[in-house]
């Protein structure tokens, strides 16, 4: 049966294909649309990536900076570590083993 022949009562007419067209419109625009807002979205996942990435440079320059100064603390604190052992190196073998002497008592237990 034709779809555009006229029914037993003479309503069907072509408006079956009318509706169809119109359907197809609206699919295309609805495809239209989220194409558009899809690219909204990607433009501004992009722009918020961006944003993420530049607070995470941020945030890596600061920490090396810290680690820097943590490196300078240690140097410093080994430094001086070394010379209170050379000018002192009977109470630095002194300390060592007593700090021995500790640790192997703790770990007998």
């Amino acid at each position: 049966m034709d779809i555009r022949t006229k029914d037993t009562f003479g309503y069907l007419g072509t408006e079956p294909t009318a509706l169809k067209d119109q359907l197809d419109e609206l699919a295309s625009a609805l495809q239209d649309l989220a194409k558009a807002e899809g690219n909204e979205a990607i433009k501004a996942a992009g722009e918020a990536a961006r944003r993420v990435a530049e607070q995470a440079n941020a945030l890596v320059k600061e920490l090396g900076d810290k680690a820097d100064a943590v490196g300078a603390v240690a140097a410093k604190g080994r430094s001086q570590a070394e010379e209170a052992i050379r000018s002192q190196p009977l109470t630095a073998v002194s300390l060592a083993a007593a700090a021995g002497f500790l640790l192997a008592m703790l770990v007998r237990r």
